[in-house]
């Protein structure tokens, strides 16, 4: 891969049938860096599919400096952001077996989506609901499913000095009303 550094002779021509100066790269950043470059634009042309292609710098009008960096610009944030996924048809034949296509992996009815969906759903409503109880209903959830998720319930009560069946009621009145709060 080689690097060309293409300036217009002429600042004059604004583009219109220039005559082009081919520059070292020690050169073009010298001009590049020099009052004789205000004003010019130059655009950079690199092909990301053949690494081993000739990358340009070239000179460019104002109108062609702006259009390369919106596409630019719109470039670098789909390669930072885009997805580590790719779409696949499911008309393609799989990859194992032509015999049958990507449909009849997919297929599968073991997998409830409308219950995933859901789980989702409720999962990040959960938090919400939760810090809606009563400040001891509260404390028995949170003790019980999420800071101390291995203890029983007797060991729980023992914790905050009160008595297993205490605690229980707690943890069941609490349980209904997150029940309660999600059947609305």
């Amino acid at each position: 891969m080689s690097k060309r550094y293409l300036v217009w002779k002429h600042k004059i021509t604004k583009g219109e049938k220039p005559e082009w100066l081919e520059l070292s790269g020690v050169d073009f950043f010298r001009f590049f860096n020099s009052p004789e470059s205000e004003g010019r634009y130059f655009i950079l042309l690199d092909n990301d599919i053949c690494p081993d292609a000739d990358v340009l710098y070239l000179e460019a009008t104002e109108e062609q400096f702006k259009d390369w960096l919106k596409e630019h610009d719109h470039h670098q944030y789909l390669k930072k952001y885009k997805p580590k996924k790719n779409a696949v048809s499911l008309d393609a034949p799989s990859e194992d077996d032509e015999t049958f296509s990507l449909h009849d992996l997919v297929a599968d009815l073991s997998v409830n989506v409308e219950a995933e969906v859901m789980g989702s759903v409720i999962l990040g409503l959960l938090p919400i609901a939760i810090n809606s109880l009563s400040e001891l209903l509260h404390e028995a959830i949170m003790l019980k499913y999420f800071k101390y998720p291995d203890l029983s319930d007797r060991q729980i009560a023992e914790l905050i000095c009160i008595e297993e069946k205490a605690f229980v009621k707690r943890k069941e009145r609490a349980l209904k009303k997150l029940l309660d709060f999600f059947k609305k």
